[in-house]
């Protein structure tokens, strides 16, 4: 009979150490967005999930083209956005020729918007880089997020940072030092 508990001992265990690994692991991320907008539509179904919005494959593989051009020309692209109702890939750039051009040559089959924006993804990384070297070194309140991935940062051409503590103060300090760059706004802490 003792035989018959020591698998499951042992399988408790196995679990209880791959929990405590995970929360390790979710300990040491950061709260900081990447370097790449992301698409803000659901990841695309695979062939038998039906389920999803019918062009989703197609929109996605057009959303993956502008990707690629804006990498490639990252003073012009600022970000995207998959408008599955709107069936359609809506691009937010500075307008400039050479990148519109090629933005007109991908013949992707899937209606593409442009829309201005006033600074590029290598502007808002900029940015974001020099807000995310102040994690740690302020006084009075706490930087918590620090992003650049939304369309309302795309649009209006900021780097979204979140902080808790002192709002005002973080306001004046990050508003005197960023300018416009920056749109600050109380934020909760990540968890994890």
């Amino acid at each position: 009979m003792p035989r018959a508990h020591v698998p499951i001992r042992v399988i408790a265990i196995g679990l209880a150490a791959t929990a405590l690994l995970l929360a390790t692991a979710c300990g040491r991320q950061s709260a900081v967005a990447p370097a790449t907008p992301r698409r803000t539509s659901p990841p695309a179904p695979s062939p038998s999930n039906s389920s999803g919005p019918p062009d989703q494959q197609r929109l996605d593989a057009a959303a993956d083209a502008v990707q690629r051009l804006g990498a490639s020309q990252p003073d012009s692209f600022t970000g995207l956005v998959v408008d599955n109702p709107g069936d359609r890939v809506i691009v937010y750039r500075k307008p400039r020729p050479a990148f519109d051009a090629a933005l007109a040559r991908l013949h992707t089959g899937v209606r593409i918007v442009e829309r201005d924006a006033p600074r590029s993804i290598s502007e808002l990384a900029t940015t974001r880089n020099r807000v995310t070297a102040l994690l740690g070194h302020t006084t009075g309140y706490t930087i918590v997020s620090v992003g650049d991935g939304s369309v309302a940062s795309y649009t209006a051409g900021v780097v979204e940072v979140g902080v808790s503590g002192d709002l005002p103060r973080a306001k004046q300090e990050l508003g005197a030092r960023f300018g416009d760059e920056v749109a600050v706004a109380a934020g909760e802490p990540a968890v994890g």
